[in-house]
């Protein structure tokens, strides 16, 4: 015997059920393994059996034979809340072992039943009806042996000797007192019941390095383990162990080298086991394949594609094709799966995304409605996504308005015979985070740390390294450390086999669904199906304006994507349109100028603006750049042969999409196109490219001499040309496929915004109304195309945006208001037909009807919604006198109010006018009042009907709905409310209000003035003096190039019609200056009424 195995080891996963257990990954752990010659390990996580997989496979690779373990849980009863959790160690001996040993941890996750009670728990009872596969170690401190009572510890003993081959007591090296009294107890069990002691370790670290690390992150944390003082947590050799139980003396040497052994006696006992990496496609149907016939001939019918011209010489051979490939391929249960589910969605008025992905180039796909995109009209291409020569897992994404996604979700865990569960993720420590609680535990300032986060970046890392050598020691070690778990915010897995059993399962307090104990990309490598259940705003967008304008609903396949009028409109604005709504605005301007598509037409007569708009998709991403300028403007480019051009005219002789690669391989070299995207696939990966070079060159010249006559020399310049564009290009390339589905999205967002205004813009509002951004930039877009966006108003209000065809506006949702919600929104809706002869009656139905609190009350007054009973001072005076005299009659067991006869803050004649007699005698110290109701109509008489103060009014509307449209002509000119206030920028930007006139202006600030006197959103400004300036803007201009060749560059240049105000001097006003102005305002309003 010269080396062990360690069977008892934790790895930064531990921190998934525990807090910061560990710092050290399990590769490093494996690695060093590796190096001393090991071989065999087992990582046993606390309470889970996370990333095992990766786990099995890291260890195979550094040639260890990978044990399936964890440091489980135990509890007497899960009948009442006991917090036991004793510490136990398990091993599964095999394959049955692995997924008797998974189920037992997948149950010990149930949080409906007290198995989870501060950790996933498994019955001790559940445990002694293990198999045989399942190898016992009794752990820890921490386990029934140390902590349990006298009861269990007697049952699990008797558990022990009835399973003594497979049971085995764990003694430890760590030299702290219990330990050792705990490996002595230990001995002298296995003496009298001839039970196996096993040498573990219980390892946290990797090495010292590791401690300090974890010692760091859990001081950061807020965290210590209060029994480790004087624990050796780090991985030991062979050696280094034998010397820990010299130096702790517990046991006789001889003892300890059999227990020792005995980790290896382990290690033997496990049987190796290979993972079914086959396709593992759910089966909805016994008959699959005529299903699947059956709901093709349906989809025929239905998109009356039958009664096309091209039916029979187009999309039927094309039917045949696809069929085989996917009989070939073993994805027809796929398919069916998909297809259940959208038709599903569409039965109960829920309509998923036109399409997404490769997808769109499978006519079956579109006839079964999977997606909604004729791929043989849009000429798609089907080898993208599936071909006999690529057999892999087929995949589909799909988009759904996320208001309704988890009703989607729901129906997936419902289906029969189906096993599903969210997908785990982890959440790490990042750089800057690592930085900072590693400097604070050194000691560091807090300013030099904050320096570092804020000026580190890719390119200075290492001059950081070489200047703070002890803090980057330990932010390598903390960066990166997994200390929580979280659920894929669209993954699902859906299996054929119970998922418990075969990959494990946990349960988080945030999701309601189980979620694997592996990660996506290990579920991917078994080939499990994985639904994307995504969320797009734009497809609810276009689903809910559909509705709302009572229209079919619109799709690539009904809509008229030529409509020149939609697309001037998104020339012009892109808001709202997808995918073009923010940065791509200004770019869309140029690829839809009219000289644009005047020089693409002369060029490419049969141009579509659907296509162009597909292009463009492509070239706005940062890999465009090479292309993006000569597109809009409209300039082709030159491959060398008219037939290469006439390939690529659609993107104007620009290499823009993936299938262009395998329209050219299929067309000029000879290839099939299953074969081509095989080559695609390996030019974009860069890796064996020389390979398939030859093969192109000769099937090229050979076309090139037979179709077009071209000699081989001319034709090797042509593809030598060629395929240096392809390498170039395809690491970027975007998918047609993909593209043009999306294109679609964003057109038909301009179409509905074009003909149907009003109701896109109240869905578009609806939508967005936590987004603060685009609520602004619509309601902006609103108000530019003449349609009214009316202040939410009692009565007429609802939670949402709603729309009023009759006056072309639309009402503000009270739900969309800063601290409002939908519940108050709906209570206050129910009041609406009710006779209210004043505010306080409406008042005490508010404050007793509905859930409305005193600061959703103010904002309300404020911004008008009662308008209908008052001004809002007024308003707020009735609240202020309802809460000091109404609100204490209502309390009032005998109806009435009391009234302190000294000290009293209403005139004492007035309270006498109602105060009962008996409590106007002197020997009282109160009046009571039991006519409340007279005294709160007598003093509301008193109290002006005007607005509240200007500044005080205009600051709550503008914090809660981001504009304003009150003003007061009597406010001084001067006083403006600061909003978006930018510094990013030396230059700052802002929004300044004008309380006189009602309007925001857009203002700048030099640096050196901002910096003497900031201010931030809210504030109030008092402006002396300000210049105006002609605006820059980005023009068009045309140069020549090097060439000589005229061009088109974007130049900064003075606008000769748009200006801008630069403030110059001002004042921003404080608190005391504030109330002081709101004081003078009233008065003069009393003074003016």
């Amino acid at each position: 015997m010269d080396n062990y195995t360690v069977l008892h080891c934790h790895t930064m996963l531990s921190s998934a059920t525990t807090n910061i257990d560990s710092v050290t990954s399990y590769e490093d752990y494996i690695k060093y393994a590796s190096e001393i010659g090991m071989k065999a390990l087992a990582i046993t996580e606390h309470g889970n059996i996370l990333s095992w997989l990766k786990k099995k496979e890291y260890c195979e690779k550094n040639g260890l034979k990978y044990i399936h373990g964890i440091e489980a849980y135990l509890t007497e009863t899960i009948e009442e809340k006991v917090r036991d959790n004793y510490h136990c160690c398990l091993y599964a001996r095999n394959w049955e072992g692995v997924k008797e040993l998974n189920r037992l941890i997948s149950s010990s996750f149930n949080r409906t039943d007290n198995h989870f009670y501060y950790a996933p728990r498994i019955l001790i009872d559940d445990l002694m009806k293990t198999s045989n596969n399942i190898i016992i170690s009794s752990a820890c401190l921490g386990g029934i042996f140390n902590k349990g009572n006298d009861n269990v510890k007697q049952r699990f003993l008797e558990f022990y000797i009835k399973n003594k081959d497979r049971c085995f007591l764990e003694i430890q090296h760590h030299n702290v007192e219990d330990q050792i009294k705990y490996n002595r107890y230990l001995y002298e069990l296995s003496k009298e019941y001839d039970l196996q002691l096993l040498a573990n370790t219980d390892t946290h670290c990797l090495n010292e390095k590791h401690v300090k690390g974890r010692n760091i992150l859990q001081k950061a944390k807020n965290i210590y383990f209060n029994d480790e003082e004087g624990w050796d947590l780090t991985f030991k050799t062979y050696d280094e162990l034998i010397k820990s139980y010299e130096e702790q003396n517990s046991l006789p040497m001889e003892i300890v080298l059999q227990a020792i052994e005995n980790t290896n006696k382990i290690a033997d006992m496990i049987e190796e086991f290979t993972m079914d990496r086959s396709y593992k496609y759910p089966k909805l149907y016994n008959n699959s394949e005529q299903v699947l016939k059956d709901k093709i001939n349906e989809g025929v019918i239905r998109t009356k594609i039958n009664q096309l011209e091209n039916y029979q010489s187009e999309y039927v051979p094309r039917i045949y094709e696809e069929l085989e490939t996917y009989k070939h391929n073993g994805a027809i249960d796929f398919l069916l799966l998909d297809e259940n589910i959208k038709t599903w969605a569409r039965n109960n008025d829920i309509f998923p995304g036109y399409s997404r992905g490769s997808c769109s180039g499978s006519i079956i796909c579109y006839l079964l409605g999977i997606t909604d995109v004729d791929s043989v009209q849009h000429k798609l291409n089907f080898e993208r996504f599936m071909n006999k020569e690529r057999v892999s897992l087929a995949d589909i994404d799909t988009d759904w308005q996320p208001n309704k996604r988890d009703m989607v979700k729901e129906y997936i865990y419902s289906m029969k015979d189906l096993y599903c569960a969210d997908i785990i993720t982890f959440n790490t420590v990042a750089l800057k985070g690592s930085i900072r609680d590693v400097g604070r535990a050194l000691g560091m300032k807090l300013d030099e740390v904050d320096t570092i986060c804020k000026n580190i970046n890719d390119d200075n890392i290492e001059q950081y390294r070489e200047d703070y050598k002890e803090l980057f020691e330990y932010v390598d070690i903390i960066n990166g450390t997994i200390v929580s778990i979280g659920t894929h915010p669209c993954g699902v897995v859906c299996s054929p086999y119970p998922l418990d059993e075969n990959m494990g399962l946990l349960s988080l307090a945030t999701c309601e669904n189980p979620v694997t104990m592996l990660n996506m990309k290990e579920i991917d490598s078994l080939n499990y199906v994985k639904l994307d259940v995504l969320g797009l705003d734009n497809i609810q967008a276009i689903n809910e304006t559909c509705k709302l304008a009572n229209i079919e609903r619109l799709t690539p396949q009904n809509v008229d994507d030529n409509d020149e009028d939609v697309w001037l409109s998104i020339r012009e604005d892109t808001t709202g349109v997808f995918q073009w709504d923010g940065s791509g605005s200004h770019y869309i301007k140029d690829l839809f100028s009219d000289q644009t598509i005047k020089n693409i037409r002369s060029v490419y007569p049969n141009f579509k603006y659907i296509d162009l708009m597909s292009c463009g998709n492509g070239a706005i991403r940062p890999a465009g750049a090479s292309y993006r300028d000569l597109l809009a403007q409209g300039i082709f480019r030159d491959n060398g042969h008219k037939a290469l051009n006439d390939l690529l005219a659609p993107t104007l002789g620009y290499l823009v999409y993936q299938e262009q690669i395998l329209s050219f391989l299929h067309e000029f070299c000879g290839y099939t196109m299953g074969e081509a995207d095989i080559v695609r696939r390996g030019f974009a990966k860069k890796t064996g490219t020389e390979q398939f070079i030859p093969k192109i060159k000769e099937g090229f010249i050979k076309t090139m001499k037979e179709k077009y006559n071209v000699e081989e020399e001319q034709s090797e310049q042509i593809v030598e040309s060629f395929i240096t564009v392809i390498e170039d290009a395809s690491s970027y390339l975007f998918s047609l496929n993909h593209s043009l589905p999306y294109s679609y999205i964003g057109y038909i967002c301009g179409y509905l915004r074009y003909y149907y205004p009003l109701e896109f813009i109240t869905t578009s509002l609806n939508i967005n109304k936590d987004d603060a951004e685009k609520t602004s930039k619509t309601i902006e877009y609103a108000k530019k195309n003449n349609i009214i966006i009316k202040q939410p108003r009692f009565r007429y209000s609802k939670a949402e945006y709603f729309m009023d065809k009759e006056s072309n506006a639309i009402y503000k949702g009270i739900a969309s208001i800063k601290y409002m919600n939908e519940n108050v929104a709906n209570e206050m809706y129910t009041l609406k037909d009710n006779e209210y002869n004043s505010f306080m009656e409406l008042l005490i139905d508010l404050l007793n009807k509905t859930s409305i609190n005193s600061r959703q009350l103010y904002i309300l007054i404020t911004s008008d919604f009662f308008e209908e009973f008052g001004k809002s001072y007024k308003l707020l005076k009735t609240v202020d006198i309802y809460n000091d005299i109404l609100s204490k009659k209502l309390k009032s067991k005998k109806g009435e109010v009391s009234f302190n006869k000294n000290g009293l803050d209403l005139p004492k004649d007035l309270i006498e006018k109602y105060a009962t007699e008996k409590s106007k005698e002197d020997r009282y110290k109160q009046y009571k009042v039991e006519n409340a109701e007279g005294l709160c109509d007598e003093l509301l008489e008193q109290v002006p009907n005007i607005e509240m103060s200007s500044v005080e009014k205009v600051r709550t509307i503008l914090e809660m709905f981001g504009e304003c449209s009150y003003n007061y002509e009597d406010f001084p000119e001067s006083i403006y409310i600061a909003m978006n206030v930018n510094t990013k920028y030396k230059t700052k930007k802002c929004n300044l209000y004008n309380i006189s006139n009602g309007k925001m202006i857009e203002v700048k600030i030099g640096e050196g003035f901002f910096d003497e006197k900031p201010f931030k959103d809210l504030n109030v400004v008092e402006v002396y003096s300000y210049v105006d300036k002609p605006k820059k803007v980005e023009v068009l201009v045309q140069e020549e190039d090097k060439n000589g060749n005229i061009v088109e560059k974007r130049r900064w240049r003075n606008s000769d019609t748009e200006r801008e105000i630069w403030i110059t001097e001002y004042l921003v006003l404080n608190e005391e200056e504030i109330k002081e102005l709101n004081e003078e305002e009233l008065s003069y309003k009393i003074e003016n009424i």
